[in-house]
């Protein structure tokens, strides 16, 4: 949960904005208020997609089929108005964590914690299903965590009976979908890619390894049907515990309290003029150069200069906070920071700074995590994350308190499209970040990135 940007709006509906619960490529997700105090999550379109055309017609079809599915194992839709200037969709607010950033920040879940997952998922798809709909998009991202249990969110490429183009996400997509023609096995397909991605490498469930294996299947017609798959989870779960939060690691457990704590006391909008207390640069910009590779850097309002051919050198330069009236007071308390790698592994030359020491890894396997307790010097925080990637993509981010300071995919998309792997490989990644911190008594901080 973050706070509100200058350009966030303050309503929509009927509905008061408190924070962003989350940014994606085509829209951002609001925590809203109702006037009666009903927390919900308003999802908005970037301006940019709703001027392409045929967007409003697609974000039609996503609010009917949310509205379709919703209930029990997806967020119910309770209002939207896909004709507005901006247009809008309004669904219940659910306390939660979704399954990739579970994963990426507090590791695999354990084999009973994947059960009741694809138990519940399995419903999911099965409501979705009965409904006349593909969801096509099944994935880490769009599968919410909650104390009683998974939810499956996010219609946007939805379907009815069957889908006609390769829409999706790679590594989640069926080999049907991806050649454009995809019904309900695609979701089974992409299930059992999830369900994978949840338990990591390590799972030692023979009877759910076989479950992930038939639902990967390449033929379409070999993979279980979604009610078949229900039957044979129920036998691995015989006698399933009631709904409650024992079903999820007790770290996982404890973000998504952190959530509704959150909920109920968002972070307030940035102030403008005399009094602001925080100064948090978070204005970026991305670099490429191509020399023996392509190297990535984003730098704190262009503060930091990349060495040569994009691979750096030293410590950085400390970013010079945005211009305040009053600037931070050195806290008494230390923070914490988090350093997460995922993606395609493993990853070498890999350093990271705090406050310009640095320290150096090496080589390290994905996921990679780092978490490390630092005294902010002269109220601020300098980070920088650097190392090479062979090949692929990862997704680097930084954490304050748990609170997701930076967030970046490398390479950029436009990037894969564009140059060809000789050229593109090895590629440099290199992160830099200031952020200030409040003297103590100030309140909790706002959180950059999404």
């Amino acid at each position: 949960m973050e706070r509100l940007e200058q350009g966030d709006p303050r309503t929509v509906g009927r509905y008061r904005i408190l924070a962003r619960i989350a940014t994606g490529g085509m829209a951002t997700v609001y925590l809203g208020r109702s006037p009666g105090g009903r927390a919900v999550a308003v999802k908005v379109p970037h301006t940019e997609y709703v001027r392409e055309p045929g967007s409003r017609d697609r974000f039609r079809r996503e609010v009917a089929a949310a509205t379709a599915a919703g209930g029990t194992h997806s967020p119910p839709v309770l209002d939207a108005d896909p004709d507005a200037p901006a247009p809008w969709m309004a669904t219940e607010f659910l306390a939660s964590l979704t399954l990739r950033d579970a994963v990426e920040r507090y590791g695999p879940l354990p084999e009973a914690s994947v059960r009741r997952l694809a138990a519940g998922l399995a419903e999911a798809l099965t409501a979705i299903h009965r409904a006349g709909i593909v969801h096509l998009d099944v994935k880490p991202a769009n599968v919410l965590l909650t104390a009683d249990g998974p939810r499956l969110l996010d219609f946007g490429i939805a379907a009815h009976a069957r889908s006609t183009g390769p829409a999706g996400s790679r590594g989640f997509m069926s080999p049907e979908q991806m050649a454009g023609d995809a019904g309900p096995p695609s979701d089974v397909y992409s299930l059992g890619a999830t369900l994978e991605y949840a338990r990591g490498a390590r799972g030692t469930d023979e009877a759910l390894d076989a479950v992930v294996a038939d639902c990967r299947r390449a033929d379409p017609a070999a993979r279980p049907t979604v009610p078949e798959l229900g039957l044979r989870l129920a036998e691995l779960t015989p006698h399933p515990e009631p709904s409650g939060p024992a079903w999820l690691p007790s770290p996982v457990l404890a973000a998504i309290d952190r959530q509704l704590s959150v909920a109920a006391n968002p972070p307030a909008p940035p102030q403008t003029g005399p009094g602001r207390r925080t100064v948090l640069v978070a204005g970026v910009s991305a670099v490429l150069a191509v020399a023996g590779g392509v190297g990535a850097v984003l730098a704190a309002s262009g503060d930091e200069e990349p060495s040569p051919e994009g691979k750096g050198s030293g410590a950085p330069r400390k970013a010079a906070p945005a211009a305040s009236s009053a600037a931070p007071s050195p806290s008494e308390e230390p923070v914490e920071i988090e350093f997460v790698i995922t993606g395609d592994g493993p990853v070498s030359e890999l350093t990271y700074w705090v406050n310009g020491r640095a320290t150096t890894p090496g080589t390290a396997s994905l996921p990679w995590r780092r978490t490390v307790s630092v005294r902010p010097e002269q109220g601020s925080v300098d980070l920088r994350l650097r190392y090479t990637m062979p090949s692929g993509r990862t997704r680097a981010q930084v954490f304050r308190d748990g609170n997701r300071l930076q967030d970046g995919t490398y390479p950029a998309e436009q990037a894969l499209s564009g140059l060809p792997a000789d050229i593109l490989y090895p590629y440099n990644v290199d992160t830099v970040s200031s952020m200030a911190v409040a003297p103590p008594g100030s309140g909790p901080l706002p959180s950059a990135g999404a």
